[in-house]
């Protein structure tokens, strides 16, 4: 047990900021190492070392951690090893309500966990245990009746929050605020609401312009110089950003041509990106724009190490930004591309194209959803070491903790 992998999924309250993370373990990377590994003994052993090799606070800063627990190892009292304070007991859904289950889950209780149960359906037997939940998560792929849906919000006890899981769109998302569920986890945040065309306001307009301007093949300083000049909250960003502690530079820089030269085109590139972001998702829940932030600096690491022509790290930073800027926009990607001037290979990645750039991006998405056995399957195709993954994700989560003291 050499490595972890760990994953984390954002769980949602209904204005859509993050409540909590669940923090995803699967067995599929390690079984690939060690297939005679006992899966309980697994669990538990990824669990105790995602927290020491990570850390709490790294992981989901102030908010709670929902985990999943086998039947071992809540025999075991596992949760007792991690802090009652930031840990939500997730219950899978095929540990039965045997009296040594229910004694185990009422002693958490009364150490001051918060009981979750996964993926429930309504079954006898389990009354026991829904009177100890704290929070029951329905899975939308598996209720798939509207009614069914609605109906256990009428029958479960009041004290119960209703988490609605694997939400993929905003219509979804609607149905089960309506019916009184309160959390809500999936993707649907990380999908266009609508697909028609929409009409972008002047601000992002201005941001779309500029996005193009730097990423043409030769940036012509005079005109990102002439974009940027015509809004004076850009030049006092820039200005910030260029004289802050975090660039290095001995000299205070006053003019804005200065800056870009100074900068160069793959600095002022991404500067003009991530303050495009924060412009796109300012309607958007926050957790996107944390989420589009970690995986443009895991496609820059992962690109360092692949070494190929055409997948520098830059690219693989503009690769993490851009692949949810159609989520950003409410856009089809298609339409989002048609906006901003990208090279050609970095454009059909987007657009689901096979070729090195979206192996790459596929490998970050993976991981982000904790599918191991993907994750190993595209390392294969990048001739990667899986034992990587770990250390650039750890990587990546400190330089976001840096950079939130910076903002």
């Amino acid at each position: 047990m050499e490595e972890v992998f760990i994953g984390r999924q954002a769980i949602l309250d209904q204005q859509k900021k993050v409540y909590a993370y669940e923090i995803l373990f699967r067995s599929g990377l390690k079984n690939a190492f060690d297939p005679n590994l006992d899966g309980n003994i697994a669990t538990q052993s990824v669990m105790v070392g995602a927290m020491l090799d990570f850390g709490m606070k790294k992981l989901v800063s102030n908010r709670k951690a929902f985990i999943n627990f086998t039947e071992q190892n809540l025999l075991n009292r596992a949760p007792k090893l991690l802090p009652p304070e930031n840990v939500v007991v997730e219950i899978l859904e095929n540990v039965q309500p045997t009296p040594e289950i229910l004694e185990a889950v009422q002693e958490l209780k009364e150490f001051g966990y918060k009981i979750a149960l996964d993926d429930f359906v309504l079954s006898p037997g389990y009354e026991p245990l829904i009177e100890m939940a704290d929070v029951i998560k329905v899975d939308f792929r598996i209720t798939t009746d509207p009614e069914e849906r609605q109906k256990l919000r009428e029958i479960l006890p009041k004290h119960v929050r209703l988490l609605a899981e694997k939400i993929e769109t905003e219509e979804e998302f609607r149905q089960a605020v309506e019916f009184g569920y309160v959390l809500f986890q999936g993707y649907f945040f990380c999908k266009p609401a609508v697909l028609h065309q929409k009409r972008l306001t002047s601000n992002a307009l201005s941001r779309m312009r500029l996005v193009k301007e730097v990423n043409r093949q030769d940036v012509d300083f005079s005109s990102v110089t002439g974009v940027i000049s015509s809004d004076t909250n850009l030049v006092h960003k820039l200005l910030t950003y260029i004289n802050s502690a975090g660039i290095g530079l001995t000299n205070h820089v006053s003019n804005l041509k200065q800056a870009t030269v100074l900068l160069g085109a793959s600095g002022v590139r991404r500067w003009v990106t991530l303050i495009s972001l924060q412009t796109f998702s300012e309607d958007k829940p926050p957790e996107l724009f944390t989420l589009s932030l970690l995986r443009a600096k895991f496609c820059e690491l992962i690109a360092q190490d692949l070494k190929r022509p055409g997948v520098t790290p830059d690219t693989g930073f503009l690769l993490g930004i851009f692949s949810l800027l159609d989520v950003l926009l409410s856009l089809p990607m298609d339409e989002v591309l048609k906006e901003v001037a990208l090279a050609d290979d970095l454009n059909a990645a987007l657009l689901g194209e096979e070729n090195d750039l979206r192996r790459l991006l596929d490998l970050v998405i993976a991981y982000e959803q904790g599918d191991w056995d993907k994750v190993i399957s595209c390392c294969e195709l990048l001739k990667l070491s899986p034992d990587r993954m770990k250390p650039t994700y750890d990587a990546v989560l400190e330089w976001y903790n840096i950079m939130q003291t910076l903002s």
